[in-house]
């Protein structure tokens, strides 16, 4: 059996595109550690994270990419070497690379998106030979490319066309594991697969009074024979079924399942064909805060960063993330190293899409980044009447009547209208100052 040709210790560097997707042309030199997209809906975000896993698997989770000009082009580059151009061609609709050097998988990688849910295993899955001037074979091309998860099939297991078991699913692999730590206890030299899970869990826990701990499993329905796998919680009697967990704890459990099952089979198949272990792994998340509470919200980046320290010390994570949160940002500004990480800012300038590498600045907290190129939102999440309001005292205190209501052309109109708006103890306070009785004419 031929193994897969591999890239040892290769992160990727550079993602340059050109008449594909929202932005005209992008060019993305990347962290090697945490890579942080920010931007208003619609400008591509989500594209570069279908980019990079076609990059890094061969081949589209979903749709491919369609071209947006009439020279469509992408362009990659890796820290070991590697490097790759691939243009569109229009008469077979499809990519094809037609520039490349020392193409091959650099490591498994891992994708949890709003519609997607993917994985490639490092030895399992089928990196395209085309890309790669290395046969493979007979046995090999019945492995599929990408285990492409839809529906339930992360929970219940997922089959190929015959009914072999592909992967397990979440439920099941969870209480087997349970079982068999219990059977085999802890091992020092290489956790089991359960210990690791319980470590995850452990790291992306909301915080420490909300620690998402694993129970005994139950059957919990007449029509479904399996155990369930549970979690205690401290308002609960008895530990809850993870089937009936909150949306924002049944992410983290996919996240957390699949963290462990992709890095348990990249060790379990390299065992198989007598391969080394390839310690790169590359973590694609579209918006991780989403269905969490702001203080989860202010936990979850730091966790991401961590978890390759949990699976083992000597892993390498590249971190790719699309948010929309001041709060997460936030939350990293303590951790981010500039020789590593990088801040992207997608924004519409009306005519185009321009995609721009922001600096590692400290803004303190959530509302300096709500006021920050990364989002940009002026007057500090204040109410849609409020930054009115605001708008209209500013244009009172400058002479600017015709910009204010005729309604509104007065202190004593303006001062109510703040009032019913603000808090008290709102800053804009500060501001606002009219001698008494002035009106505007």
């Amino acid at each position: 059996m031929i193994p897969h040709r591999y890239n040892q210790s290769s992160m990727l560097r550079r993602l340059q595109t050109k008449d594909v997707g929202p932005a005209r042309e992008m060019d993305l030199a990347l962290g090697s550690r945490l890579n942080v997209l920010t931007g208003d809906n619609g400008l591509g975000k989500s594209f570069v994270l279908d980019l990079v896993w076609w990059v890094l698997t061969g081949r589209f989770a979903g749709t491919p990419a369609l071209p947006s000009g009439g020279t469509p082009q992408l362009t990659y580059e890796g820290t070991t070497n590697e490097r790759g151009t691939a243009g569109y061609l229009f008469a077979h609709q499809a990519w094809s690379w037609n520039d490349v050097e020392g193409r091959g998988p650099r490591g498994s990688v891992i994708y949890l998106g709003a519609e997607r849910l993917a994985a490639f295993v490092l030895y399992r899955n089928h990196f395209p030979s085309a890309s790669l001037d290395l046969a493979v074979d007979d046995a090999r091309i019945h492995e599929p490319s990408a285990f492409v998860f839809e529906g339930s099939e992360l929970w219940d297991g997922k089959y190929d066309h015959s009914g072999r078991p592909l992967c397990n699913g979440l439920i099941r692999d969870w209480v087997n594991w349970m079982r068999a730590r219990a059977l085999e206890g802890a091992s020092a030299a290489r956790p089991t697969a359960f210990e690791l899970l319980e470590r995850i869990l452990d790291v992306l826990s909301p915080n420490d009074r909300e620690k998402l701990v694993a129970g005994e499993p139950r059957r919990v329905t007449i029509g479904d024979s399996r155990e369930i796998p549970t979690l205690e919680t401290p308002w609960d009697s008895k530990p809850v079924p993870v089937t009936l967990a909150s949306a924002g704890v049944r992410r983290i459990l996919e996240l957390s399942y699949m963290l462990v099952w992709v890095w348990q089979e990249h060790q379990q198949i390299a065992e198989l064909l007598h391969q080394p272990l390839q310690r790169e792994l590359f973590l694609l998340v579209d918006e991780p805060e989403t269905h969490l509470h702001p203080r989860w919200q202010q936990k979850i980046l730091p966790a991401l960063m961590a978890v390759a320290e949990v699976l083992d010390p000597e892993l390498n994570l590249q971190l790719f993330v699309t948010t929309h949160s001041p709060i997460a940002l936030a939350s990293v500004e303590s951790l981010v190293d500039p020789a590593r990480d990088r801040l992207f800012h997608f924004e519409d300038r009306g005519d185009k899409v321009r995609v721009e590498t922001l600096d590692w600045i400290k803004h303190g907290n959530a509302l300096g980044w709500l006021a920050s190129e990364a989002i940009g939102l002026v007057g500090g999440g204040r109410s849609l009447d409020a930054e009115r309001a605001i708008q209209w005292a500013d244009a009172f205190m400058l002479g600017k009547h015709e910009e204010i209501p005729e309604a509104m052309r007065s202190r004593e109109a303006l001062d109510a209208e703040l009032r019913r708006v603000l808090a008290g103890d709102d800053e804009y306070w500060t501001y606002w100052f009219v001698p008494e009785g002035d009106v505007a004419r």
